[in-house]
């Protein structure tokens, strides 16, 4: 909050925002900023490979974003180590 408060501070003018990948319910940051970036693993870290559920999960985790705090929202980050030969999971993913 208090980094949040001196960015505004610094220039009124722009929106702040700040990236998460913690649940909606226990994030600490998003009542303060202007727009919610959210980093998103579904059917990689958990449910590997099944492609189907990420619709649904994704479709979930923004409305339960969005009704809490009714700021925009930004998919910010979706799966990671995706380049081939730099990451440790399998094929699958």
């Amino acid at each position: 909050r208090t980094v949040i408060a001196h960015t505004k501070a610094l220039d009124p003018s722009r929106p702040v925002t700040f990236v998460t990948n913690a649940n909606y319910a226990l994030d600490h940051g998003a009542p303060y900023v202007d727009v919610i970036c959210v980093n998103s693993y579904f059917s990689w870290y958990h449910d590997p490979g099944h492609l189907e559920v990420i619709p649904l999960q994704l479709t979930a985790q923004f409305e339960d974003w969005y009704k809490t705090y009714q700021k925009p929202i930004i998919q910010s980050e979706y799966g990671a180590d995706s380049v081939p030969g730099l990451h440790s999971v399998s094929a699958v993913v």
